[in-house]
């Protein structure tokens, strides 16, 4: 939206949003303060690079390098997006949920609740991410929680069996907001494999040496193993960054970060807009090895946690309120408990939080009408299909004016929650519609 305004004063747009407070979504709604941004301030923009940051020194005095809650960085969102709605007058809001689309002549028509409105000649897809994936068919199950967030309304749960499915960012958050909420408390974080992500302090963007789009094109392009490639090519610009790790070595053991961890994620932020390019350029073969092999590791090396949050974590753990289990295989419910069951334990739980991460979007209402009229195809890596140049919709009807960013397009981009890939995807979309004849 911030960019589409600035088309034409006589387009109009209007913006459908469910969550009730509009621009955050539910990443970055009013919620706990505990739920850090797990990204330095300076590095988090909404139209351009610093804005964030700046807004910060005027409004709300904090150090500018330091991770801020979401709900901050929500606020922030908000209050831009309410400043430009009431400088345009040719935008609109409206607080409900499409459930609908369809084509008639030539436009596209939205249904929700309240109606239909009519007359859309394109329409942007930013849904944000759906829920977790109820993997071990839990919904109904008293005591069940399928999503963490706003893990504000974790804070009536009083127990000492407590188990946060998953590891990671919003497995972390919903921890620690059960665990503030009493001392009794006692939670168990349950993964398949992964373990706590590291922590970083600070960390700057680096102009890569290797890991260049050229480079990527010339080197990937028509070979026969772009993995071994991809390999040789990390390995490369750590070399040439005076980082004396290769990737083998991390990925098998992510706690070698910590004697270079600020230089080591330095790199990793600049790759943001590579790892897309990475996952476009391989085959399917290489794609479907990376996931059997290497994603879990990827994910819990390159993502990393404030060192606030991490130190949290690890004195909960010496206090014996938190417990951290690997070789998860099954969850049940038997007699109104939960049974957890791993390759080396069995643990029993009056409570358990999903906390696995954003789920398929396709599970959504809007998306399964879409694929059913044939508006949108599934993605077979999650999502729907769209063209990687300009997150055009791919349906079976052939060209549309339907766009996508974020979460729907994870099949194609793979890595769409960072804000450099989404604000890319936001300029691509924006191109496309300028073309436009409306």
């Amino acid at each position: 939206m911030e960019r589409l305004k600035h088309l034409t004063p006589a387009l109009k747009i209007d913006i459908y949003d469910t969550t009730g407070s509009f621009g955050a979504g539910l990443a970055y709604q009013q919620d706990d303060l505990s739920n850090l941004v797990n990204r330095p301030t300076n590095l988090m923009y909404l139209r351009n690079r610093g804005d964030f940051e700046q807004w910060l020194k005027i409004y709300r005095e904090k150090q500018a390098n330091a991770y801020q809650p979401r709900s901050v960085f929500g606020k922030f969102i908000e209050e831009t997006l309410k400043s430009s709605l009431h400088k345009h007058s040719s935008i609109q809001c409206y607080h409900e949920r499409v459930n609908e689309m369809t084509m008639q002549r030539g436009r596209y028509s939205l249904r929700t609740v309240t109606g239909e409105r009519a007359g859309y000649d394109a329409v942007v897809l930013a849904t944000g991410n759906a829920e977790p994936t109820d993997i071990y068919r839990l919904t109904g199950a008293q005591g069940y929680v399928n999503t963490p967030y706003p893990t504000s309304n974790l804070a009536d749960i009083r127990s000492d069996g407590i188990a946060v499915l998953g590891n990671q960012l919003s497995a972390i958050d919903a921890a620690l907001a059960v665990l503030d909420a009493d001392p009794d408390n006692h939670v168990t974080m349950l993964t398949r494999s992964s373990k706590i992500p590291n922590y970083v302090e600070h960390y700057h963007p680096r102009s890569l040496k290797v890991l260049t789009a050229n480079n990527l094109l010339q080197r990937l392009q028509g070979g026969s193993s772009t993995l071994n490639t991809v390999r040789a090519m990390f390995n490369e610009e750590l070399e040439v960054q005076g980082i004396d790790l290769n990737i083998e070595e991390l990925m098998r053991d992510h706690s070698q970060a910590a004697g270079a961890r600020d230089a080591l994620y330095s790199v990793f932020s600049s790759t943001n807009l590579i790892v897309p390019l990475i996952w476009n350029l391989l085959s399917e073969r290489e794609r479907n090895i990376f996931l059997a092999k290497f994603r879990g590791a990827w994910r819990q090396l390159r993502v990393p946690i404030p060192k606030e949050n991490w130190r949290r974590i690890n004195q909960h753990i010496s206090a014996a309120r938190l417990a951290c289990r690997t070789g998860l295989v099954d969850v049940s419910v038997t007699r109104d408990r939960f049974v957890a069951r791993g390759r080396d334990f069995e643990c029993s739980f009056s409570y358990v939080i999903n906390a696995t991460g954003a789920g398929d979007s396709m599970e959504g209402t809007l998306f399964k009408n879409m694929a059913a009229c044939g508006m949108c195809i599934p993605h077979q890596y999650g999502g729907i299909d769209v063209h990687y140049e300009d997150c055009r919709v791919i349906n079976r009807h052939g060209p549309s004016n339907i766009f996508a960013l974020g979460a729907p397009t994870t099949g194609v981009f793979y890595a769409v929650s960072n804000i450099d890939v989404l604000q890319m995807q936001a300029e691509l979309i924006f191109r496309n519609l300028r073309t436009l004849s409306i």
